[in-house]
């Protein structure tokens, strides 16, 4: 069967393309509209990315006042004398071993939208040093405390000396502990030190940039996580284990001439706070295809949106990332996302099928679907965003290809092509009720 033949097109009498694309553009509000999603999105945008306190919540120092603060361990240090002289010039000496052990446990902690990577951890160090004086020596075991105490929460201090319990004084400046004694010749001293604290975002450990290391080894055990990072300046592991939500990374060296910095980034809940902030910068563009798509309905009902409507809907559109992130900040992301895009969407099919009375509900349903919860939810599976962007530009190909062969939209195209043709010209002020019509 032949298409229908179009009748042969009159010679153009009207405006140019793009002086008629700047009336369709106007006839259709799609600047003011534009304008209402473009402001709306700029605002919560900016506010739940370069925001310092959102929705109540508190500034990342105060967080760190409630439960902690990165972790920085300075490795200890050893000084030394000769056995009967005054401490005044005191020596470093190097350790021959140094094996690390940190097991952390994440306890993530919300403010707003943001999860802050809290964690809980033990710390248990060994470290052994071999007197080769040739005399025996007097040493200060000084271990640094570069943290607020307070905000770590440093709890359950044990040291050990060769097996036995000892004594840790605090420094004078408050920021160290230290303890003396005497190491014989030849003697091989052992010294083991642990304790619980709590920390956020990251574990640092620290070896004197100094001294020379031997036999240095560094065990840290992360459950709750594991898309760790490490941070600027840090030395990677030398072999990494992920498993089912734990990740278990291990430094291992013989030697090392100058000291390193070990450690790594704990693991982290999605940042919903950035998460909004995509969805909102990216909003302008599914919008535009929104107007497009409700203006297409107007010229299949000759029915053209009138200036208030358009901003209602614009309205509306803008108003879900608003909504989003200000439920997000109080209850569970996915619920706030759930009740925001089925609410709204409830609200504009309703509202566009009292417009279009004589659309079907799966048609404004399909809408807002793939207007607004296709390219969000693209935002949140982060890995799927190109894939769902193509299915969904493909499905619209395909469904205008199969438009396109049908009689009624083949003639209505063909209507459109006549001069003076144009639906638009049809009255815009009184809505049409399934009463009226």
């Amino acid at each position: 069967m032949n298409p229908p033949a179009f009748p042969p097109r009159a010679p153009r009498t009207s405006d140019g393309p793009i002086r008629g694309a700047f009336r369709w553009l106007v006839a259709h509000h799609v600047f003011g509209s534009l304008l209402i999603v473009v402001f709306a999105t700029a605002v919560i945008a900016g506010q739940v990315a370069g925001r310092t306190d959102f929705a109540n919540s508190e500034l990342a120092a105060g967080v760190e006042d409630r439960w902690g603060a990165p972790v920085v361990q300075p490795a200890p240090s050893l000084r030394y004398v000769h056995s009967g002289t005054i401490f005044t010039e005191l020596k470093p000496l190097a350790f021959d071993r140094q094996h690390v052990e940190v097991l952390a446990k994440m306890n993530y902690r919300k403010r707003g939208l943001r999860y802050f990577s809290g964690f809980d951890f033990n710390l248990g160090a060994e470290y052994a040093v071999v007197n080769r004086e040739g005399h025996d020596i007097d040493v200060a075991f000084i271990f640094p405390m570069e943290m607020d105490k307070s905000q770590v929460l440093l709890s359950e201090l044990q040291f050990l000396v060769d097996g036995k319990e000892a004594s840790l004084d605090l420094g004078e400046s408050g920021n160290r502990l230290v303890w003396t004694g005497r190491i014989a010749k030849g003697a091989t001293a052992r010294f083991v030190i642990r304790y619980r604290a709590r920390g956020l975002d990251s574990f640092i450990y620290k070896l004197d940039p100094a001294l020379s290391a031997r036999d240095v080894r560094v065990h840290l055990a992360v459950e709750g996580g594991d898309n760790y990072d490490y941070p600027a300046g840090v030395l990677s592991a030398s072999s990494v284990q992920a498993g089912s939500d734990t990740v278990t990374l291990d430094w291992a060296f013989q030697s090392l001439e100058s000291g390193v910095n070990l450690g790594v980034i704990l693991p982290s809940e999605k940042t919903f706070d950035s998460m909004v902030s995509r969805m909102a910068g990216r909003a302008w563009v599914p919008f535009l295809v929104l107007v497009a798509l409700l203006a297409a309905l107007g010229l299949r009902h000759k029915r053209q949106l009138a200036l208030h409507e358009s901003y209602l809907l614009a309205a509306v559109y803008g108003f879900f990332f608003v909504l989003l992130a200000y439920l997000a900040a109080f209850m569970n992301f996915y619920v706030a996302y759930a009740v925001s895009a089925l609410g709204l969407g409830a609200a504009v099919v309703a509202y566009a099928r009292w417009l279009f009375p004589k659309e079907r509900t799966s048609v404004l349903a399909g809408l807002w679907a793939a207007t607004l919860l296709v390219p969000t939810g693209a935002v949140i599976l982060e890995g799927y965003t190109g894939l769902i962007y193509t299915l969904e530009i493909l499905a619209g190909l395909l469904g205008l290809m199969v438009l396109s062969t049908r009689a009624s939209v083949r003639a209505f195209l063909s209507d459109l092509s006549q001069p003076g043709a144009a639906p638009s010209a049809a009255p815009v002020s009184t809505p049409v009720t399934p009463e009226a019509s």
